[in-house]
């Protein structure tokens, strides 16, 4: 991976959520930012997911346009 910048950012993730990505970074002798980055990194690849995704929570919550 290449050198990036960084930037930090709080965002408040479920206990569960929270823990899983915990359990992961440790088992994998790694800290819980890089397995958040690649997972995100990941995800965010495919567009049509992404979209399919948000289409999805703005339903959840109303917010249908």
């Amino acid at each position: 991976m290449g050198r990036r910048g960084f930037r930090r950012t709080v965002v408040e993730v479920r206990d569960d959520l929270h823990g899983e990505i915990r359990r992961l970074a440790l088992l994998n002798d790694l800290r819980i930012y890089v397995v958040v980055n690649a997972i995100l990194e990941e995800f965010l690849r495919d567009e049509a997911r992404v979209k399919a995704l948000i289409r999805r929570l703005r339903v959840e919550q109303g917010n249908v346009s």
